[in-house]
């Protein structure tokens, strides 16, 4: 009995080698299912991960340009001018009449010279407007009316009155004082026209063919031949494909981003005379000074401020799309995702990041996300979406 056990336990032994030829290559199977999903999800990770890197980091240049242009339209000048024509320190000027005085940054500013903030208050420091969303500061309405809202086109204003001839009248200003406040605006002017030349000449250049989101996306997701490095990243950037990405909204300067100045400035200043009577006249620079030709100005005049359209700076706001195609690897069971899973902006598979850069104001009807002019505030920031 025992002898016959044993041999029945034998028997029975073999009888896993059946269900064992199914139950294996299923698992194998499983094996490999399981490797070719997981090398496809980490490929379409490290896409995702490299667009949502170039995304950011190009978007940047947006977000630097916009938060130093309002610096240079608003908080620069008003500061600037305030600190040295503010009463005190600067003394104040007697009326002719007598019947008064008048500080020179008050009359410079109501002669439409530079933009303040609307709750200035005479003969205090600039207030902290760090917790402000909204930066009101603007130019005179009545004397610069072309700047009340934010211009569709280039604003240049053929002559700026710097001293008005009222002010000559009424103003106890001589003609020399009048030279140095000249001298001083014109220098402070070209000086904020140079540095908005020059860093919208760098952005320029950085958004010509999108040379960031390429760099980058070259070197995360690393699927483009280094001779390719210039062209890749075609897809993301958009080139004809969609209409809410970089390329179809690329800021262009005299078509969404515009550069305003002055042609030509005059002021009026007594004179004396070392008479006794009168002591003085009105004096006047005639001719009135040509802007584009003084030695520290621009060609096109002397700069005011750079505005960007409200549509312009809306869709930043709403955000640009980025769709980048990209090729699945060839996998054990030889189904082409390619094929199989395309994207309608890219005819392959993609990855979809939306990049934007918002302000403070993005819910103000008026100028949804403009924070450039008016109320320019330097509170831009680059945000990513799914």
């Amino acid at each position: 009995m025992k002898g016959s056990g044993r041999w029945l336990a034998g028997r029975r032994a073999g009888q896993i080698l059946f269900p064992a030829l199914f139950v294996i290559p299923t698992l194998m199977l499983f094996v490999y299912l399981l490797f070719e999903t997981t090398k496809l999800s980490r490929e379409k990770i490290r896409e995702q991960f490299a667009v949502d890197s170039a995304a950011f980091i190009q978007m940047g240049d947006y977000t630097n340009l916009l938060n130093r242009t309002a610096y240079v339209n608003g908080a620069f000048p008003y500061r600037i001018f305030k600190e040295a024509w503010d009463c005190p320190p600067h003394a104040k000027y007697q009326l002719s009449d007598e019947t008064g005085e008048k500080c020179p940054f008050d009359m410079m500013y109501g002669a439409g010279d530079f933009p303040k903030l609307k709750s200035d208050t005479a003969g205090s420091p600039p207030p902290s407007m760090d917790n402000s969303g909204k930066w009101e500061i603007a130019f005179d309405p009545s004397k610069r009316p072309e700047f009340n809202d934010d211009p569709t086109s280039r604003q240049d204003k053929p002559l700026l009155d710097m001293i008005t001839k009222d002010d000559g009248l009424k103003v106890m200003i001589s003609w020399d004082d009048a030279i140095g406040y000249y001298k001083f605006y014109t220098q402070v002017y070209s000086l904020l026209g140079t540095v908005e030349k020059s860093q919208w000449t760098v952005f320029d250049r950085l958004t010509d063919n999108f040379s960031f989101f390429r760099k980058s996306y070259y070197l995360n997701a690393n699927v483009c031949d280094p001779s390719q490095a210039d062209s890749c990243g075609n897809d993301g950037v958009g080139y004809g494909a969609y209409s809410t990405g970089f390329s179809s909204n690329r800021l262009k300067e005299g078509n969404n981003f515009f550069m305003h100045y002055v042609l030509k400035i005059e002021f009026f200043a007594k004179v004396y005379t070392g008479a006794t009577l009168p002591p003085y006249y009105l004096g006047q620079s005639d001719p009135p000074m040509d802007m584009t030709s003084c030695p520290t100005c621009n060609t096109n005049g002397l700069f005011q401020l750079a505005t960007v359209t409200d549509s312009a700076l809306d869709q930043l706001g709403r955000g640009y799309d980025v769709f980048q195609g990209w090729d699945a690897p060839k996998n054990y069971f030889n189904v082409d995702f390619n094929k199989l899973v395309q994207c309608q902006e890219t005819s392959r598979p993609c990855v979809h990041a939306l990049i934007t850069t918002q302000c403070p104001q993005l819910q103000d009807g008026s100028h949804p996300n403009n924070c450039v002019w008016p109320n320019p505030t330097p509170k831009y920031q680059t945000r990513l979406y799914p």
